[in-house]
C-alpha cells in the first residue's frame, strides 16, 4: 500500500482459527510535519485533499481564496500517501494559519480539506 514501508511477518498457523494483529509502520516522506513547515516557509504551503477517482477542481472562489491565502488546494485523487501523514501536515498548516490569518479563514476553505474541523 503506498506510503507503507513493505514489511514481512512470519504467521505459524495450526488447525484451529487464530486472530493476529498486524501493526504496519507508515512512511510519510513529503508529507510530513518537516515538509508543512518547511512548505510554509517557502509559500508553497498545501492543503491537502483526497478526493477519488474525479476530483473537483477548483471553483472561482477557491481560486480566490489559493491567491488570498498564498496557499494551494491539493487533491491527491485515489492515489492519497498514508493518511495520517496528510493528517500531520494539514494539521501544522491549519496552525500555520490560523497564527498568521486568525480563524476567519477557515469560513472560506473548501469542505473537502482532510481533518479540518
Amino acid at each position: 500500500m503506498m506510503g507503507y514501508d513493505t514489511q514481512e511477518f512470519k504467521v505459524k498457523t495450526n488447525d484451529s482459527v487464530a486472530k493476529a494483529d498486524l501493526i504496519l509502520k507508515g512512511t510519510c516522506g513529503f508529507v510530513s510535519l518537516e515538509t508543512a513547515e518547511k512548505d510554509w516557509k517557502k509559500k508553497k504551503a498545501k492543503l491537502y485533499i483526497v478526493g477519488g477517482i474525479a476530483p473537483i477542481g477548483n471553483g472561482k472562489a477557491d481560486s480566490r481564496f489559493e491567491k488570498k491565502y498564498k496557499i494551494e488546494y491539493y487533491d491527491f485523487g485515489d492515489t492519497a500517501p498514508n493518511m495520517e501523514c496528510i493528517q500531520v501536515y494539514n494539521e501544522r498548516i491549519f496552525e500555520l494559519m490560523d497564527k498568521k490569518y486568525g480563524t476567519e479563514w477557515r469560513k472560506k476553505v473548501r469542505s473537502d480539506v482532510e481533518y479540518l474541523e
